[in-house]
């Protein structure tokens, strides 16, 4: 039996380019054709890209229950998916893909289980997206203005799907959705990685906690703590030496392979370092991987200070971890287009800026940070801020 790729993705978002990459990519897949009651486009053929029906026609298909899923995306338009024609193909041994909206990706999802993967395609912003419909000239300023008012809705649901490729540099996001459906089809699923950025000015007993109940509780495969050479956020002359404190973090989690990983990605990006860049610099290079973001409540409160905060969370799953006297605002919540979990982590009161101060002031901090590193802590931290 075959398998399918659902794809989904804002009009504008370069869906259709995406697609017709992986089959020219010789990836075995075939088009499945759907329905819809609107007029051909341009050079729009029946049953190439479409089947082109009318209305009347389209209705008595939803009154005989022959289709998987359909929608009516503006009065009187509808678009579906005839059952008959995904599960021909499924019993040729032939692998589907489906172009669909996000209700008619989600209900194929539920039917077919872990035979299906869902691939929604993001837009790197809605500014951005609104720009390339403009662009395209095929639309009158009411239908844009529709289209965007529709993507806003269908971001809401992007974080019900398997994986999304951001496409914001065309070239990437082909790269990175060949390896993913590649991967599916040779039953491959993609690593699930959450990236624990700072300073790490000591890393301390906390992080490194944090970092396992995130595996335990099944949040991800593993962890990358991405040490930062330059927070923009933070004052540099509290700041140990980049290459000391990287070296710090890597003989601290000696102990956790293969659940824990150090990066200094970073260390070779423009600074100051920039979340929103290391997101993007990370799934260039592994395109493998889904990876999401944790961060405490803390750094919620002032997230929408970060660089490019609306399109991190447009793009990208949180994590967040309990800190005490903070709360997630309401506001990220509604924006988190890829959505929030809670990391149900117990409180813990250890902060960097309270080890330094214990140091310079001559007060032990064993039990606090890792026994491998906690005498080289004193003695790199005894003369810093």
């Amino acid at each position: 039996m075959g398998k399918i790729l659902i794809v989904c993705a804002p009009s504008g978002t370069g869906k259709s380019t995406i697609i017709s990459h992986l089959m020219e990519q010789g990836l075995p897949l075939r088009f499945s054709v759907s329905c819809t009651s609107r007029p051909p486009r341009g050079q729009e053929q029946n049953g190439v890209e479409y089947y082109f029906i009318t209305e009347e026609e389209f209705r008595s298909h939803i009154a005989a229950g022959d289709f998987l899923e359909y929608c009516e995306v503006y009065a009187g338009r509808f678009y579906g998916t005839l059952r008959s024609e995904v599960d021909t193909r499924l019993e040729r041994g032939e692998n589907v893909v489906l172009d669909l909206d996000v209700i008619g990706g989600e209900n194929i999802k539920r039917i077919y289980g872990d035979r299906a993967m869902s691939l929604y395609i993001l837009p790197p912003s809605i500014a951005e997206l609104r720009r390339r419909l403009e662009a395209r000239g095929t639309d009158t300023p009411e239908v844009i203005n529709d289209r965007i008012a529709r993507a806003e809705f269908e971001l809401s649901h992007a974080k019900n799907f398997d994986t999304c490729v951001v496409n914001d540099d065309l070239a990437t996001a082909k790269a990175e959705a060949f390896v993913k459906v590649r991967n599916f089809l040779e039953g491959h699923r993609p690593k699930r990685t959450v990236i624990f950025g700072g300073s790490f000015n000591p890393l301390h007993n906390a992080h490194l906690e944090l970092a396992r109940e995130v595996v335990r509780e099944g949040l991800a495969e593993d962890v990358w703590l991405m040490v930062s050479p330059q927070n923009p956020l933070k004052d540099t002359p509290t700041l140990l030496d980049e290459q000391k404190r990287l070296e710090l973090c890597q003989r601290a989690v000696a102990e956790d392979e293969g659940r824990i990983h150090v990066c200094n990605l970073e260390f070779n990006l423009p600074r100051p370092s920039y979340t929103w860049n290391t997101l993007q610099e990370l799934r260039r290079r592994h395109p493998e991987r889904d990876f999401s973001l944790l961060v405490g409540a803390d750094s919620a409160q002032n997230f929408l200070r970060w660089y490019r905060a609306s399109d991190i969370l447009a793009t990208t799953p949180l994590i967040v971890y309990p800190r005490s006297g903070y709360t997630i605002p309401d506001e990220l919540d509604t924006m988190a287009t890829r959505g929030i979990k809670r990391l149900q982590a117990p409180l813990r009161d250890i902060s960097s800026t309270d080890l330094r101060r214990m140091v310079r002031e001559g007060k032990s901090i064993r039990g606090l940070v890792p026994d491998a590193i906690c005498n080289d802590v004193e003695t790199a931290y005894s003369n810093v801020l």
